[in-house]
């Protein structure tokens, strides 16, 4: 009988030793998922050295837009918006997070509410409706031009050209309101610049559109610079560039406190750069 009972004791210590290692490793999965369907992106480095685990969040949607924002594999986001962000998120006391988007899925993140804040937004009764557009702006606007490839037979000189082209643009992007409200051309939205690129070296559109500054800096990163040749054909956009913070934000009560912080760094000079200056004269 004694022997029957340390058989029986040994085999339930085993037993609850196979239960523990069990619900442990169902306990670790479980979280690790919850975890990961958590995030709505991509997210990346934050400054969490500077803030404790206990500061509220401050979700930073970025996309890779030269000068301004940069990723680079394998290292965290750079660039004068980055800066920007973290002086505003160290002035309102916040712990920094970034969430890498291309624009088209920024948009959509920042309209449910996934991600809190964007920079570099024009404003539009639409986008309104589901973002505070913070004042000060951060910028005046932006020279708006068009690419095509080098030795193809498009040429655009004027307004006029567009007509029966094939255009790329950013998908949500805004340009100019004759482009933006046009029916004489056709319209091939791209989530990324990169993929605008992609779809001109491969012959699916005649050309794109961008910003004059961020393209030219863009090519030149890629090396396409003799590949891809800006047009003739430029227009000055005058409409100003926020930061804008998702309505439906846990943050979205502290509009005048964004308010009050951008505009501190901004009489800093953080948005002052080569690149603005270089582009004024």
């Amino acid at each position: 009988m004694q022997l029957i009972r340390k058989s029986f004791g040994g085999a339930c210590m085993v037993f609850k030793a196979t239960m523990f290692f069990f619900l442990a490793v169902v306990s670790f999965g479980l979280a690790s998922e919850t975890h990961i369907n958590a995030e709505p992106a991509h997210p990346t480095e934050t400054n969490n050295a500077q803030w404790p685990d206990t500061q509220p969040v401050l979700r930073f949607a970025i996309n890779h837009f030269p000068p301004y924002s940069i990723l680079s594999e394998g290292k965290p986001p750079a660039g004068i918006n980055v800066i920007a962000m973290k002086l505003i998120a160290e002035r309102l006391n916040m712990r920094l997070k970034f969430f890498e988007c291309p624009f088209a899925r920024c948009m959509v993140l920042l309209e449910r509410g996934a991600v809190d804040v964007f920079i570099g937004l024009t404003y539009s009764d639409a986008r309104a409706e589901f973002l505070h557009f913070i004042e000060p702006s951060v910028a005046d606007g932006s020279v708006q031009t068009f690419y095509a490839r080098k030795g193809s037979e498009t040429s655009i000189n004027s307004f006029a050209d567009l007509n029966g082209q094939i255009i790329g643009l950013t998908r949500f992007s805004l340009y100019f309101p004759e482009f933006d409200d046009a029916t004489s051309f056709t319209k091939v939205p791209a989530n990324s610049h990169l993929q605008l690129i992609n779809l001109l070296l491969n012959e699916r559109i005649d050309a794109f559109i961008g910003s004059e500054q961020r393209l030219n800096y863009l090519l030149q990163e890629q090396g396409l610079t003799d590949t891809i040749l800006q047009q003739n054909y430029t227009v000055r956009d005058d409409r100003k560039v926020y930061l804008a913070l998702s309505k439906r934000s846990e943050h979205s009560g502290l509009e005048e406190s964004f308010s009050k912080a951008l505009r501190l760094i901004k009489s800093k000079g953080v948005f002052e750069t080569p690149y603005t200056a270089n582009h004024s004269e």
